[in-house]
């Protein structure tokens, strides 16, 4: 469900208690080891005794191999993500690269800072012996130092030798300030310190639950600081800044980012907000004084902090001769005792950029503050070379041995001025946000590839992974049938898989990566080389292992009933000796065909009465072949026989697919060669079997001495060569499998294009790859998808790689903010997602439908109720509810009936759907026993109010361009209108493989935008549509000359087919998934009685709205047209069913709120608006929405007089607005409905008419109080923000204007029992107090909140 943080704030609050406690029990260890050195309770680690006076070296050859280092390819593709900031808007969260925070910005700093650092004014002052007189950042030296590290469980470690290289000190040291600075100023995008600390107020609100507030006065000090008391300490108290000017008036550059005013100081009396009398800590309620606040990525506070920062690199130091005005990094015309704000402001009075400053002044505050710390047997010189030579983060690496020591005491250093946090006097306090520091320490490490020594590492810990589940690859992998039985293979053995696949790993190649075996920079990095080796080994099941335990190709495929014995040359239309090489490789890469090749293949079917093994040889030997007669069991040598491609001999037709992947033709033993036999040995380049030439036996990989090595070898080069460096323009194979992985290993799409990959050469086929004669042949597809599936699974759940939880930090995972996690060493609690609970099974059997139930028989009575008590309000919906707007006013829907709707819920509601996962979803009608029937009336009445801001609104089928910028109609709204991006609205994990996947290349077009004048949406990529225009509603001119964005900086439409679409407009690439997964071609694949339409939606997201045309195919002669008029519908009640009645996140339940409101007597309008702003986040149309449910709750609870017909159908004529009072070219020639048929012989009730018994369900009938209809207001004209002169003059109005009364139709009137809730002022909701305690809680624990999930 979409953008959900805001919904767990009741948990959130019950969260932080359990991390206060965490912090005070985890601070108490540590406040009580103060003189011990730190060490893991879990770990045995070697001790490494190592001077830290080469820190400061900094040489030009050490920062020249920093820099070559950061700027390589590897560390340039993840960097970016230390300086991602993000941002809520709508209860979504956007990440961009930070406005005030570049890696430009930060590395030309960080370098200069290294290089020249700032001046002292002391020759005994500085970094180190080698940078005495200044202060400079610590880079390293150029030695390359080994270690032996001890990691693993205390009952089974294990010893490594590593090597560090020198400047690796200097990264780890620039990681640790980059983890504070994005916790600081990085993620929020700020320079000033935002105003966060919320404090607790004793009035409570309407619910009991205590109300929070933001005072001003955290402008004086936050978490317990005071910030005019930071004083420095004795012997640098000459430094820091005097008290400033009580006349002094700042205010921050930033607004929080949850709605709070920025920090500011003042006089008493400059701000209204002071007259709250709101407390801070330490009981200020006025901001006096108060501009100590914290400034820049570091957040530097205080009096000392910014009194040393004028004394080393501001007036001060001028005046004191410590700088001149050229001095590098030096800013000698601000005093920040004067002018803190400086640090902050946009424009610098000076012209110096005012990035570098904020850079500056955080890395001096971390050059003289934290690198110089030295204190209670705590130095952070001594802990930083300690932290390095014992590996780093790899406490994040194996969660067995957490022990975040190290950066905790950094970050009480910096955020408390002290190492042992709690226990700093006198800052007394845990440290702020330590959770997210401890992240972003794990995201900056992996980000700057750091320790390199973890490259090998990883591939050890996926062996190691890999062996230990021995028994479990040979109980269910490792095996094939054999009459019946399943036998362990006798050739492809677990031992020389393990040897092979280390091999791989650490091949080398110019134009190749090595075997990957996972991020070695990730928590369980590890995952995702198990991803790559299980989707490997299951196409190495369906190719090799399974096919009777052979090498070598069978000869299994039959030509009008016989069985070529020339197949050797090609089966299935393909010809092996025609796969040459691609012009792009290295010339005469591919193996020569030599006509004069005799080969017979060693191993071949064993199964009793199969054909013989393959052969090639020349004419003068083998003139031709015959047959194999399957019925006969006997092999005819006396008249020649073609295979598919006509050939009867065999002459040069040596390769066959060999392996377990079945590596075939030329061009693929030529490269085997090139890289790895003869041709690299003879050519001088390293080679694994330097005595083998493929090309002139390519049978050595099943018959050569290392034949039990190349089964699998030539299957690993392989899967190097054609999959794991496949590229098809964007999309990359690596990137995908790394989103496989992060999405638990549930995409069957990505387990297919493999699998094509593999078999036949591309990931779409038909492939040309494939070698046909005739192209496209039977060989260029491959042969068995849905049986790569269900091995891929089998190999998933051996290896036991669903239990992996989402890696953090990494490289390869997405941008990721640091969490909040429930313990100060745990891991960050995730969405939880299902793992399949065994493997899933894909051949499907369709069982007899079974004769009506009990159950069936109750449900379908109570089914013919609901009908009834709807179509006995018919009048009432057609007139009022399936009414759209037009130029002329309001007209009855040529899209949308009642009876449309019944004929699909009928099914939904008596029967359901499987959702996949074994849930049935069902609409609610109050099917339940125990429940009241009202409930299944206020949840449809609920459904149609909604229906009516989207669909019905203006009988569309597909969600119309409204969404005004600037007075104009982006046309890229195709993209996401009211700043939603809809090819970002991704599925949670667990729904994640039925996501439908972007194709960039689709070309898509608006077919249904009903009464709307706006131009149709369309998709296209930026090839043909390089950028949109707009269209301008009040000239009606659509310009497309050149570029306009939308409300999300969009200005192209590629990619962008996902807008609205069905009655409720339901968008976005996510629930578009979900229903082409259920009913679409998904279902019908995998043969789940839920399937109704043979349409991949994914593909053809436009079939939603129109019917569709299969074409025709080779599989269908004629092409097949499919009638899709249903699922506007269906697609509609289908995101009722799953979004919106299964709703429950935190403190909102749909269905609890559901039956509070009815049982409450419907006088909570809260539902409705929790609605609105919580389940769909949509408030902008919530007054229209709630409108338009009241009118239709009147019509619900109305008794009428059924004596007629209650499916007579009553149509009528528009109803003008007043702008179009005299313009009749619009009205429909249809009956006017008068004031009679709307409330002749009507009663308004509390409940419904007593049911009819029914079977199995006890409704308790409440007593019926007829009320005579009161003359009551109007329902106001509700506008939406984006209407625009095109459309009706009633804009959104909830009813047609005043007008309404020149055709003497009387607005329907509410009962008291609505009217006690539903009161509106001039449009605007008055009762939504109720959810402002929700709102205070949430921004109470929005960033924790946030960052949990």
């Amino acid at each position: 469900m979409r953008y959900r943080r805001a919904l767990a704030t009741s948990a959130a609050v019950a969260f932080l208690y359990v991390i206060a406690l965490s912090f005070i029990c985890c601070s108490a260890v540590l406040g009580s080891q103060d003189d011990e050195p730190a060490s893991s309770s879990t770990a045995s680690r070697e001790m490494q005794s190592l001077s830290t006076d080469f820190l400061d070296t900094n040489s030009a050859a050490t920062i020249e191999a920093m820099e070559k280092h950061i700027f390589s390819p590897q560390v340039q593709s993840s960097i970016q993500r230390i300086f991602n900031s993000r941002v809520e808007h709508d209860d979504k969260v956007f990440r961009y690269a930070s406005l005030k925070y570049t890696v430009e910005g930060f590395w030309r700093n960080w370098k200069r800072m290294m290089i020249d650092g700032i001046p002292t004014g002391s020759s005994s002052v500085g970094s180190g012996i080698h940078s005495l007189g200044k202060f400079v950042l610590f880079a390293g030296d150029d030695i390359d130092r080994d270690f032996t590290i001890t990691y693993g469980k205390q009952h089974k470690p294990i010893e490594r030798a590593v090597t560090i290289k020198g400047y690796e000190f200097g990264l780890a040291n620039m990681a640790v300030f980059l983890s504070q600075a994005m916790v600081g100023g990085i993620f929020d995008d700020t320079c000033d310190e935002l105003n966060e600390q919320a404090q607790e107020l004793r009035r409570k609100d309407e619910n009991g639950e205590p109300i929070v507030a933001y005072p001003i006065s955290n402008s004086c000090g936050q978490y317990s600081q005071n910030y005019q008391e930071m004083s420095c300490p004795a012997g640098e108290q000459g430094m820091e800044c005097p008290q400033i000017s009580p006349t002094t008036t700042i205010q921050s550059s930033f607004n929080d980012k949850i709605g709070q005013r920025g920090l500011m100081c003042g006089p008493i009396g400059t701000y209204p907000e002071e007259a709250l009398k709101y407390k801070n800590d330490f009981d200020r309620t006025d901001v006096q004084g108060c501009c100590w606040w914290g400034r820049g990525p570091l957040q530097s506070k205080g009096l000392c902090s910014m009194g040393k920062l004028n004394y080393y690199i501001g007036s001060k130091a001028l005046a004191d001769g410590r700088i001149t005005r050229s001095t590098s990094g030096a800013y000698p015309d601000i005093n920040f005792c004067t002018n803190p704000n400086k640090i902050c402001e946009t424009n610098s009075a000076d012209g110096k950029d005012t990035e570098d400053l904020r850079w500056t002044v955080a890395m001096f505050e971390f050059a003289e503050k934290v690198q110089r710390y030295s204190n209670s047997n705590w130095s952070y010189k001594e802990k930083l070379v300690e932290y390095v030579s014992n590996g780093m983060n790899l406490n994040e690496y194996y969660p067995f041995e957490l022990d975040h020591s190290f950066i905790h005491a950094v970050s009480s250093i910096v955020d408390r001025g002290c190492h042992n946090a709690p226990n700093c006097l006198p800052y007394a306090g845990e440290v702020s946000k330590f959770p997210q520091r401890r992240e972003a320490l794990t995201i900056a490490l992996s980000a700057l590839k750091i320790p390199k020594f973890r490259e090998q590492q990883v591939i050890d810990t996926t062996v190691e992974y890999l062996k230990a589940r021995k028994s479990g690859f040979e109980e269910t992998l490792l095996r094939y049938k054999r009459q019946g039985s399943s036998t362990l293979s006798e050739r492809y053995l677990f031992d020389d898989f393990i040897n092979a696949l280390y091999r791989m790993s650490q091949f080398r190649s110019p134009d190749h990566t090595p075997l990957y075996l996972g991020d070695p920079w990730m928590r369980d990095g590890h995952k995702y080389g198990l991803g790559n080796i299980a989707l490997f080994f299951a196409n190495g099941i369906v190719l090799g292992i399974e096919k009777d335990d052979t090498c070598d190709e069978l000869n299994q495929y039959m030509v009008s009933g016989k069985i070529a014995l020339s197949s050797s040359c090609g089966q299935r239309g393909s010809s092996y000796q025609d796969m040459v090489c691609e012009s792009s490789d290295v010339p005469d890469m591919a193996c020569q065909v030599d006509p004069d090749m005799f080969i017979t293949a060693v191993t071949y079917d064993r199964t009793l009465g199969a054909p013989p093994a393959l052969q090639c040889g020349p004419r003068s030997r083998i003139p031709y072949v015959g047959y194999w007669d399957p019925t006969e069991n006997a092999e005819s040598e006396f008249e020649a026989f073609a295979n598919l491609n006509g050939r009867t001999d065999v002459e040069g037709c040596c390769w066959w697919g060999r392996g377990l992947l079945q590596m075939k033709g030329p061009c693929a033993f030529g490269r085997l060669n090139y890289y790895l036999g003869a041709r690299a040995a003879r050519e001088n380049r390293p080679s694994m079997y330097e005595d083998v030439d493929f090309c002139l036996n390519p049978e050595a990989v099943c018959g050569s001495q290392y034949r039990h090595e190349l089964v699998w070898i030539s299957a690993l080069f392989k899967w190097l060569d054609r999959v794991q460096n496949y590229e098809d323009g964007e999309w990359n194979y690596m990137e995908q499998l790394r989103i496989f992985a992060d999405n638990q290993f549930e995409d069957n799409v990505f387990i297919k294009e493999v699998n094509a990959m593999v078999e036949v050469g591309c990931r779409h086929p038909p492939c040309k790859e494939a070698g046909c004669v005739s192209f496209p042949c039977d060989g260029a597809y491959p042969e068995n998808v849905n049986r790569a599936v269900n091995r891929a699974y089998l190999t998933f759940t051996v290896l036991g790689i669903w239990d992996f939880k989402e890696s953090l930090g990494g490289s390869n995972s997405p941008t990721p903010v640091p969490s909040v996690c429930p313990e100060c060493t745990g891991t960050p609690t995730l969405v939880p997602t299902n793992s399949p609970t065994a493997t899933p099974l894909m051949d499907f059997t369709s069982a007899p439908s079974e004769a009506p139930t009990r159950e069936v028989t109750v449900l379908l009575r109570r089914y013919d109720d609901f009908r009834t008590h709807l179509l006995n309000r018919r009048r009432l919906l057609d007139s009022k509810v399936f009414v759209s707007e037009t130029k002329s006013g309001l007209a009855s829907s040529t899209l949308y009936t009642l009876d449309g709707l019944l004929s699909i819920l009928k099914d939904l509601a008596t029967k359901g759907t499987d959702d996949g996962s074994g849930h049935n979803l069902m609409f609610y009608i109050g099917q339940d026993n125990d429940k009241n029937f009202n409930y299944g009336i206020v949840n449809m009445a609920l459904f149609l109010a909604h229906a009516t801001t989207r669909g019905l609104k203006f009988d569309s089928c597909e969600e119309v361009n409204h969404h005004l910028v600037d007075g104009k109609l982006p046309i890229s709204n195709a993209c996401g209108q009211h700043s939603q991006s809809y090819n970002e609205d991704v599925c949670p994990m667990a729904d994640f493989a039925r996501e439908c996947p972007l194709d960039l290349t689709m070309n898509v077009k608006q077919t249904s935008v009903g009464s709307s004048p706006a131009p149709n949406f369309f998709c296209a990529p930026k090839s043909t549509n390089p950028f949109t225009g707009y269209f301008d509603p009040s000239s009606g001119r659509t310009e497309k000359s050149k570029p306009f964005a939308n409300a999300i900086g969009r200005e192209d439409v590629e990619g962008c087919c996902w807008w609205g679409r069905g009655m409720l407009h339901v968008s976005g690439i996510c629930d578009v998934g979900r229903f082409n997964f259920i009913y679409g071609l998904p279902a019908f694949k995998d043969g789940r009685p839920s399937a109704r339409y043979n349409i991949d939606f994914c593909v053809y997201p436009e079939a939603l709205c129109t019917d569709f045309t299969i074409p025709s195919s080779a599989f269908s002669k004629f092409p097949t047209i499919i009638d899709t008029k249903d699922i506007r519908y269906l697609f509609a009640l289908h995101y009722w069913m799953s979004n919106v009645q299964n709703f429950n996140w935190g403190f909102w339940n749909y269905r609890e709120r559901l039956e509070q409101f009815v049982d409450d007597g419907m006088t909570d309008d809260s539902f409705v608006d929790g609605f609105s702003d919580i389940i769909i986040d949509s408030s902008r149309d919530g007054p229209l929405r709630k409108a338009k449910f009241k009118q239709i709750l009147e019509i619900m609870f109305t008794e009428v007089d059924v004596s007629t017909s209650p499916s007579a159908y009553v149509s009528f004529q528009p109803i003008p607005s007043e702008d179009s009072t005299n313009d009749v070219s619009g009205q429909l020639p249809m009956e006017t409905i008068t004031d009679t048929d709307i409330q002749s012989d009507v009663t308004i009730v509390q409940t419904i008419e007593n049911p009819p018994p029914v079977e199995g369900i006890q409704v308790t009938p409440q007593s019926m109080v007829p009320v005579q209809l009161p003359t009551s207001p109007r329902l106001p004209d509700v506008s939406l923000e984006p209407d625009f002169p095109g459309f009706s003059s009633t804009g959104d109005s909830a009813e047609p204007p005043a007008t309404e009364s020149k055709v003497n139709v009387p607005p329907p009137t509410s009962p008291p029992f609505l009217n006690k809730v539903f009161e509106y002022s001039s449009g605007y909701n008055t009762h939504t107090s109720s959810l402002f305690p929700v709102v205070g809680i949430y921004l109470c624990t929005s960033l924790l909140t946030y960052l949990m999930f």
